[in-house]
């Protein structure tokens, strides 16, 4: 990895599937000091400055201290530039046409701008280096987390100026992905009822295979730190202080943090699993319900599908039901059930 430049900005990315425990990371690293927890930044565009969603704070985005802080100093980065003010920039247009999946090798293959040819990539990154700037200055972080997962953003592929890209990979069991996509939960950042989407079995593992697909690929190109959620679960003091070196920031003295609970000071995520609004002690426990209660077909059509990188994160083929005293309670906390 070549050399830091003074006016770069650490961020570690966490990549892979939805419902792998990348909610769970981003909240803990983001009590460790000098780092921010954003959380899914690629929602930024649209649920808070289109629909003003709840900030993990529990205020309406727009309506956030923090937030309206790190706006006006974007925007002042800007300044120069032929982008609005953010709240009226409709950046959220720009990511829809760039972040797609038939773009994919597009994006593979792109290089650090300018793009002449792809105006819409050039001004999405150069929105996104504002915002990564302004956490920076407007909070003094060190290190920013970005728990977006998806390996096709930009900043996963190096394509954000300005940024020091440190890339983690979270996975679990696909079965265990299957399991959560297909349980009822509400959105807790609304003002009414809504559900997050739920999703079959063949789709979720897909979805799954591909997304590690991507970045084994882009492990290729620069290293990549894995984390395993049944590794986090267990010993998540382990895994931070993994991290942390990884990023080259000290993770501090982790008071928060007990071998089975973790005590949470509200963060200014925006968008994620309901847990991002969760603040106070929160258990820490691996999460095995899906081995007893995942219908037998979603179980056999995710193990058909998932095979070809099974091994390879040390998972097996053939997955058997917990011992009932291994699941126990643990298996139902909610606070590592579906992130």
């Amino acid at each position: 990895m070549t050399p830091r430049e003074p006016d770069q900005v650490k961020v570690l990315y966490i990549a892979g599937k939805g419902r792998s425990g990348s909610t769970l990371l981003a909240s803990l690293l983001g009590q460790l000091p000098g780092y921010f927890n954003a959380a899914e930044v690629n929602f930024l565009w649209d649920w808070g400055l289109v629909e003003n969603y709840k900030c993990g704070c529990g205020l309406p985005l727009q309506e956030c201290p923090t937030w309206l802080a790190i706006l006006a100093e974007a925007d002042a980065i800007l300044a120069d530039t032929d982008i609005p003010p953010l709240a009226s920039a409709r950046v959220d247009r720009d990511q829809a046409a760039v972040v797609r999946w038939p773009k994919t090798l597009q994006l593979l293959r792109a290089k650090p701008g300018p793009h002449p040819r792809w105006k819409q990539l050039d001004r999405y990154t150069a929105a996104v280096a504002a915002i990564y700037q302004a956490i920076a200055r407007v909070t003094g972080a060190r290190v920013i987390v970005d728990s977006s997962k998806k390996p096709i953003e930009p900043v996963a592929l190096g394509l954000i100026p300005g940024v020091d890209l440190y890339l983690t990979h979270i996975v679990r069991d696909p079965r265990a992905v299957v399991y959560s996509w297909q349980r009822k939960r509400a959105y807790p950042d609304r003002d009414e009822v809504e559900y997050m989407p739920r999703f079959g079995s063949s789709f979720t593992t897909t979805s799954w295979l591909t997304r590690n697909v991507l970045v084994e690929v882009i492990a290729r190109r620069r290293p990549v730190e894995l984390v395993r959620y049944d590794d986090m679960a267990r010993d998540p003091a382990a895994v931070l202080r993994r991290l942390a070196d990884f990023v080259g920031e000290p993770a501090g003295d982790l008071a928060f943090l007990t071998s089975e609970s973790a005590e949470i000071t509200p963060t200014h995520s925006v968008g994620g699993n309901p847990m991002r609004m969760s603040s106070g002690a929160i258990s820490i426990k691996p999460d095995d319900e899906w081995q007893t209660k995942i219908p037998r077909r979603a179980r056999l059509v995710s193990t058909a599908i998932a095979p070809p990188l099974l091994h390879r994160y040390g998972l097996p083929v053939r997955s058997r039901a917990a011992p009932a005293d291994e699941r126990g309670s643990a298996g139902r906390s909610p606070q590592t059930s579906s992130r």
